[in-house]
């Protein structure tokens, strides 16, 4: 199933190779965090090769397959489109239901609240893949190896940061996960999985 999924994604993305090369750093580093992990490496794979399936599709494709209600909650944060719509084609395309690889898909913008492990390597893997220019991702790698929420931490503080340079203000949600891991590295909260 692995070969096929990388397949289409492959085809899909063929003509933006930074794209293509970001999902498949993305893609190599979430396995080396599954296997550290010892999670589900083939739910890992497909999570993290169909994370940005749908990111250059167009906001009117992304919407065309999301319930009227989700288009409405993330008008004013469309970035969430194309996680939710990759989900559902996931879900359209190859029958699959499992919560362990499509919620990882859904929440890989921002995260969430008490995310799973799955969850948070894929999260994590977005901002430690090789490719990224904007930040050292082998530093958030090697936290991510030695403390998973410390590393979710960092990546979210990271896109905060960024939001703050260009006046955008964060989705409340977003705002949510980000004190909920800053409770949950301080102490305060225990995640269980």
């Amino acid at each position: 199933m692995i070969e096929i999924i990388k397949d289409a994604v492959i085809k899909k993305l063929e003509h933006d190779s930074m794209r293509l090369n970001h999902t498949l750093g993305v893609y190599e580093t979430a396995i080396k965090l599954a296997k550290h992990y010892k999670l589900d490496v083939e739910k890992v794979a497909i999570a993290s090769l169909f994370h940005d399936y749908a990111k250059n599709d167009s906001i009117e494709d992304t919407k065309a397959i999301l319930d009227p209600k989700i288009i409405e909650k993330y008008k004013a944060f469309p970035v969430m489109y194309h996680a939710l719509s990759a989900a559902k084609q996931l879900e359209e395309k190859f029958y699959i239901t499992d919560k362990d690889i499509l919620d990882p898909i859904r929440s890989h913008i921002w995260g969430r609240v008490k995310m799973s492990m799955y969850e948070k390597v894929v999260f994590v893997a977005d901002y430690a893949e090789p490719n990224r220019k904007f930040f050292d991702p082998y530093e958030i790698y090697e936290l991510a190896l030695k403390d998973i929420d410390l590393a979710v931490l960092k990546c979210m503080t990271l896109t905060l940061r960024y939001l703050e340079k260009q006046d955008i203000k964060p989705n409340l949600e977003q705002i949510e996960a980000y004190h909920y891991y800053m409770e949950v590295n301080s102490g305060k909260t225990k995640q269980d999985y």
